[in-house]
C-alpha cells in the first residue's frame, strides 16, 4: 500500500472512531420533539422508545395534550364537515383491519369529549346527533369529564394503549373520504326547513300497516320453505305500495300535496359479498321509488326518498338479507366441504341472481298496486318523485356509474334466481284477484 493510500486509510478509520464515540456519548438523550402545525407528534423514533402505561402518561403530558387537540380538530374541522356522523365513524373504525380495541375506545372517548366541547360553548346540536353521542357514551369505558383523558386512556391497565395507537388512529381518520351531509354537524344552524329529516332511532307512532309488513317479513324469515318466503315478501311489497298510494290519495283530497317529507338515511353494508348485497339494496330501492348511491371504500349507501318509504326500504332490505343467507345455507346443506357450491364466487353470484329475480317480483307487486291507483293520487306521487330527485341532486350531486370487476359464476346466478322464483303468487291478492280489490287498508297519514 502506498504512503498516500495508507494515510487516507488511517484517517478514515480515525473519523469512523470519532463518530462512534459521539454516538455513544449521546446515547439515551431524547431528541427534541418535532410537531406539525396540527400538534401531532412526528418523531417516530422517540415514540417507539417511550414506555407505555403510567410511565408513558407521566413522561409525555405534552404529547397527551397534543393528541387530545389533534383528535378534536380532526372531528370538528374535517370529519363532521365532510358528512360523517358519530356512529358511522365508530362503525368504520371497528371494521378496519388495522385498528385495535384500544383505538376504538380512544375514538369513543374523543367523540364524547367533542360532545362536551359543543355543550360548553353552547353550539346547536341536532337531536339525532345528540342521541348518537349518548349511545356511544353509554358503552364507553372512559368519560372525559375533564382534561387529560388521553393520559387516563394510556394509564388504563391491560388495554394495549400507546401513543403509536393514537397516531395510527389519527392517520385512519384523516384518510376517510367525504360523505353526503345528512345531518347538520354541531355548531351549524338547525333550521326547521332543513331538507334532511331525522330518521335515525326515532320511535315512530304505532302504524298498523308497518306492523303488518313487519309481521309478513318475520314469517318470510322464519319459514324453511323458499316458496312461502317469496309469497310473504311479495305481500309485504304490495302493502308498501298500497300504503304509499293511499297516503297520496289522502293528501290529494285534503289539498296537502306537499305534506309528505322527502328525506335521506344511510344504510351500512357489511362483509361478506358487499357488491352483491349492493345489487339487492338497489332493486329494493327501485321497487319503492327511492334513490340510492354507494360510497366506495366505506360500504355505506345514502338512500333518498319519501320518509315512509325509507323505513319500508330498510326493513325489506334487512329481511331479504336474512332470507338470502338462509337460502344459501339450504343450498350448501347437502354439498360436501370444498365443493363448488361452497366457493365464495358461487355464493356471491347466488346473491346477484337472487337480487335480479326478487327485483322482478317486487316490481310486479308494485305494478299490480299502481294499476288500481286513483287519478287523484298520481299527481301527488309525481310530486314526491320530483322532490326525491331534487334532494338527491342537492345531497349527492353528480354520480358515476361504476362497473363491477367481479367475475360471477353462471351456476350461482341461476341457483339464486331459482331460489327467488319458486313461489306462485296466485290466490295471494297480488295479481288483480278479487281479494286485492276488496281489501281495505288503514290509511297512512
Amino acid at each position: 500500500m502506498g504512503k498516500n493510500s495508507r494515510r487516507h486509510h488511517v484517517g478514515k478509520q480515525r473519523r469512523a472512531a470519532e463518530r462512534r464515540r459521539r454516538q455513544e456519548s449521546q446515547h439515551g438523550d431524547a431528541r427534541p420533539e418535532q410537531r406539525t402545525n396540527t400538534g401531532a407528534i412526528t418523531d417516530r423514533t422517540e415514540l417507539r422508545s417511550r414506555p407505555s402505561g403510567d410511565d408513558e402518561a407521566e413522561r409525555q403530558p405534552n404529547a397527551c395534550a397534543q393528541i387530545e387537540r389533534a383528535l378534536g380538530l380532526a372531528l370538528r374541522d374535517r370529519l363532521w364537515k365532510r358528512g360523517w356522523q358519530p356512529e358511522e365513524l365508530m362503525r368504520q373504525i371497528r371494521r378496519s383491519s388495522s385498528t385495535t380495541p384500544a383505538s376504538v375506545e380512544l375514538l369513543a372517548t374523543a367523540i364524547i369529549a367533542d360532545a362536551i366541547h359543543h355543550d360548553d360553548v353552547d353550539n346547536a346540536v341536532h337531536p339525532s346527533w345528540r342521541r348518537q353521542n349518548e349511545r356511544i357514551s353509554a358503552r364507553a369505558a372512559h368519560d372525559p369529564d375533564r382534561g387529560g383523558w388521553v393520559g387516563r386512556w394510556l394509564s388504563a391497565p391491560g388495554g394495549g394503549a400507546a401513543v403509536s395507537t393514537a397516531r395510527a388512529l389519527l392517520g385512519e381518520l384523516m384518510a376517510l373520504p367525504p360523505l353526503p351531509i345528512l345531518i347538520p354537524p354541531p355548531g351549524s344552524p338547525v333550521s326547521p326547513d332543513h331538507l334532511v329529516a331525522d330518521l335515525v332511532d326515532t320511535d315512530p307512532e304505532p302504524n298498523p300497516i308497518f306492523a303488518r309488513i313487519r309481521a309478513l317479513l318475520a314469517k318470510a324469515e322464519s319459514t324453511e320453505f323458499p316458496a312461502e318466503a317469496e309469497v310473504f315478501t311479495a305481500k309485504a311489497q304490495a302493502l308498501m305500495s298500497d300504503a304509499r298510494i293511499d297516503e297520496a290519495a289522502v293528501r290529494a283530497n285534503s289539498g296537502e300535496r306537499s305534506a309528505s317529507r322527502v328525506s335521506a338515511t344511510r344504510i351500512g353494508i357489511d362483509e361478506p359479498y358487499i357488491s352483491s348485497k349492493q345489487s339487492l339494496l338497489h332493486v329494493v330501492c327501485e321497487a319503492n321509488d327511492v334513490r340510492c348511491v354507494f360510497s366506495r371504500g366505506v360500504d355505506l349507501a345514502t338512500v333518498v326518498g319519501p320518509v315512509g318509504q325509507l323505513a319500508y326500504v330498510e326493513l325489506l332490505f334487512t329481511s331479504l338479507l336474512i332470507q338470502v343467507h338462509a337460502a344459501l345455507a339450504a343450498d350448501a346443506a347437502t354439498a360436501p366441504a370444498g365443493s363448488h357450491t361452497r366457493s365464495r364466487r358461487y355464493r356471491s353470484s347466488f346473491i346477484v341472481g337472487f337480487a335480479g329475480r326478487i327485483g322482478e317480483r317486487l316490481q310486479a307487486a308494485r305494478s299490480s298496486s299502481f294499476a288500481s291507483a286513483g287519478a287523484d293520487a298520481l299527481p301527488v306521487l309525481a310530486a314526491d318523485d320530483q322532490a326525491t330527485a331534487e334532494l338527491f341532486d342537492h345531497l349527492v350531486g353528480r354520480t358515476t356509474v361504476m362497473g363491477s370487476s367481479a367475475k360471477y359464476d353462471p351456476l350461482g346466478i341461476q341457483a339464486g334466481s331459482h331460489a327467488a322464483d319458486r313461489a306462485s303468487l296466485r290466490d295471494t291478492g297480488l295479481e288483480g284477484s278479487p281479494e286485492r280489490g276488496a281489501r281495505v287498508l288503514p290509511r297512512a297519514v
